[in-house]
């Protein structure tokens, strides 16, 4: 994965959701913000209250109501009436207008005021256009200064007018109020005429549609003979419905007669045949001598006479019944053709009713058509006569809806400037203002600050707070404070020196790394300063310190410690000299080795064999090797040293070092396999502890009687607040730095 990708990574990280206490702490650092955002507001504030020229508001109560009175019973009063808000948001505007504030001009006289008349007074020459132009900007003034505000669920309205002059403030609503009603009234009255007129006109126009309507309504009932359409309409269908019962009844019978006539046709028996008396009465005729000749036959034989004689009667009467069969089947033939003459007769009548309802249809539809015009035409005219004699009687109503509630008193306490108001205010908005430029100024600023930013940006641990820390004189030099770990006076630093200490020595299970490279992301940081002052407190606890300046390009640490820069590392490197050229400091237990010479190629040198032999010798004679080096992002010394060395400390400035650079310089040591151990913030702001290191009496420093305590104290006050002062510092830098309070 890029180097740039595991950046971007790691700085999305930072997006995080910050707590009140880190906004606390934001405003905090910003507090010059807020105060200088708290003397530009106010202040101009102030100004503005006790310099601009106040105003009174006068203020005039009106009633509008949304119907008008009632007087007469009538619907004409509804002419100007709105509905719902569109009423009220109307006569706002109303009050609102130009033509009330021309109204309100000419009643107060205001072209003869003493502060506007100038500007009516203009030369002869373009008067009339200069006149049109004052009155203008004199309605525009008034406009401006005028507020309608309506009361909420109420049909009362405030008109409130702004003036320097009390006295004008209050003439002026009055004006307002007045001016608005009477132009109220006048267009009422104006549209109460209009309306009139246009009544008239349309009555006329009506009534001559009206007339026209009924003439030709009259016209087409003469030419169709139409007297009253409604009965005849209803008459002609009376007649089709009996015409269709007729006529399904006829078609009944004429199915009833062919099925009988077909039946006799067939030679089938027929209800008529069989139930006729006088073929009942051949058939037993026929059937009484054909019993005699079965008798007769057997006694006579087929030749007698007698038998001749009945054979005679038989055959006349089957002829009878052949006869009357053919009589039945006629009758049966003459009703069927007087079924389907019936039948077809119906058929023919509806047919011709039909004909005549369509016609009589089609005539109604145009009789309606012109009947509805005449009932329109009629209604038109009446609701429009009616309109005329409502109007006219209310004409000359005068309409009360409108009415002054309260009207306006002169008054006595100005509402602008508003003072105490907007100072509050302006105090509030200074504070927001405030606190959003610290936030907003907070986040644009890149750099790590705090040991929570930093393990939060480097995902490594913070071992150590060095407090910042501003010396004068012979301790300090252009590249730092030097050693303060052993001036008693400057307790915070030792403890947190004492503290990192602690940090190394528990890094690792197996032991504290024995060589240890401390570096920085960028020059300036105080890595020398860390890298001097840790190597002076580990010589307190540890035999044989050795403090090595592999700076080759800027070496200091020869002059923090007063000794000559040569022989020096560069020197054993290119081969000048043999032995270690370790000297001894004026601290107790540890040894330097200064840069030596500048060589021209100072990564070569740290590259080479006899940089790991130099190591190598260091770590066999003493018991804990320190190297100073370049700054990560400037030269890759510090990187060809982070693969020699056990461990590696990035030293960070608080509130120099921007968040990419710190992590640019922690990939670059991950690069190489570099073991970072983690991180010292230098230089960090801590809040002050009332006077403390002024109070408390370390060896060297001033007691603390002559630093405050009064003469007469008694003899366990000076203990006692040694030992409170104590323990308070004592769990301050225990906690800023990690470690667990040790219990006294």
């Amino acid at each position: 994965m890029p180097p740039e990708h595991l950046i971007s990574e790691d700085t999305d990280n930072l997006a995080r959701h910050r707590a009140l206490t880190d906004y606390l702490h934001i405003f905090l650092r910003r507090r010059l913000t807020f105060v200088g955002i708290f003397l530009i507001v106010v202040p101009l504030t102030a100004l503005y209250c006790f310099t601009c020229t106040p105003r009174y508001a006068a203020t005039a109560q009106l009633l509008i109501e949304r119907h008008l009175p009632r007087v007469l019973d009538t619907e004409a009063s509804q002419i100007m009436e709105a509905s719902g808000q569109e009423f009220y948001q109307t006569q706002y505007k109303l009050l609102e207008s130009r033509a009330v504030a021309q109204r309100v001009i000419k009643k107060l006289n205001l072209t003869q005021h003493p502060d506007f008349a100038p500007r009516f007074a203009e030369p002869a020459v373009g008067r009339e256009m200069a006149r049109r132009q004052a009155l203008s900007d004199l309605t525009d003034w008034l406009l401006r200064r005028l507020t309608v505000i309506p009361i909420r669920r109420s049909s009362l309205v405030n008109v409130t007018f702004t003036h320097p002059d009390p006295e004008f403030a209050a003439r002026a609503a009055n004006a307002f109020a007045r001016a608005y009603i009477e132009m109220s009234l006048d267009l009422r009255f104006a549209a109460s005429q209009e309306a009139a007129l246009w009544l008239q006109q349309k009555l006329l126009e009506a009534r001559q549609k009206l007339e026209e309507s009924e003439a030709k309504l009259n016209d087409y009932k003469r030419q169709h003979h139409i007297a009253a359409a409604e009965d005849k309409e209803t008459i002609t269908a009376q007649k089709l419905e009996q015409l269709n019962r007729e006529l399904v009844a006829a078609q009944i019978r004429r199915l009833a007669a062919e099925a009988r006539y077909q039946e006799v046709r067939r030679g089938h028996p027929v209800k008529e045949i069989q139930e006729s008396p006088l073929i009942q009465t051949l058939k037993a005729e026929e059937a009484g001598i054909l019993q005699q000749l079965s008798e007769l036959g057997r006694k006579y034989g087929e030749k007698h006479p007698r038998m001749i004689q009945l054979r005679q009667e038989l055959a006349a009467t089957r002829s009878k019944i052949a006869a009357e069969t053919r009589n039945i089947a006629q009758t049966l033939k003459n009703e069927y053709q007087i079924a389907k003459n019936q039948e077809d007769r119906l058929k023919a009548a509806l047919q011709a009713a039909k004909k005549e309802i369509q016609d009589l249809n089609r005539r109604a539809v145009t009789y309606r058509m012109l009947l509805r015009d005449v009932e329109t035409n009629r209604a038109l005219y009446e609701n429009l006569l009616k309109s005329l004699k409502e109007t006219t009687a209310t004409e000359n109503l005068p309409a009360v809806n409108l009415r002054i509630v309260h009207p306006a008193v002169v008054p006595t306490h100005p509402v602008s400037p508003r003072t105490t108001r907007n100072l509050i205010l302006a105090s509030l908005l200074a504070l927001v203002l405030g606190a959003v430029l610290a936030v907003v100024v907070d986040n644009l600023d890149t750099t790590l600050r705090t040991p929570e930013e930093l393990e939060s940006c480097l995902n490594l641990p913070n071992l150590a707070v060095i407090p910042q820390l501003e010396l004068s004189g012979p301790a300090a030099s252009r590249e730092g404070p030097g050693l303060v770990v052993n001036q008693a006076s400057r307790p915070p630093v030792i403890e947190a020196f004492r503290s990192l200490r602690t940090s190394i020595l528990f890094s690792a299970p197996g032991g504290a790394p024995r060589n240890l490279l401390v570096t920085s992301a960028l020059p300036r940081e105080g890595k020398t300063f860390v890298v001097a002052n840790l190597a002076a407190v580990l010589a307190q606890t540890e035999p044989g310190v050795v403090l090595v300046d592999a700076d080759l390009r800027r070496p200091t640490l020869h002059r923090l410690f007063g000794l000559e820069q040569e022989p020096g590392l560069s020197n054993f490197l290119v081969g000048e000299t043999s032995e270690l050229p370790i000297r001894a400091t004026a601290v107790p237990q540890l040894f330097l080795v200064p840069a030596g010479r500048v060589p021209p190629n100072p990564s070569e040198l740290l590259h080479s064999a006899g940089m790991q032999e130099f190591l190598r010798r260091a770590l066999a004679g003493f018991s804990r090797v320190l190297l100073d080096s370049p700054p990560v992002l400037t030269f890759t010394d510090a990187a060809i040293l982070a693969a020699f060395t056990e461990g590696v400390l990035l030293v960070v400035r608080s509130g120099s070092v921007p968040r990419r650079a710190a992590l640019e310089a922690r990939d670059h040591l991950q690069e190489v396999r570099g073991a970072l151990l983690g991180t010292v913030l230098n230089a960090a702001p801590v809040p002050r502890l009332g006077t403390y290191y002024e109070e408390y009496h370390y060896p060297g420093a001033p007691s603390p009687r002559s630093a405050g305590f009064p003469a007469n104290s008694p003899p366990g006050a000076e203990t006692s607040l040694k030992h409170r002062l104590s323990r308070r510092l004592h769990d301050y830098f225990h906690r800023i730095n990690g470690l667990p309070r040790k219990m006294s």
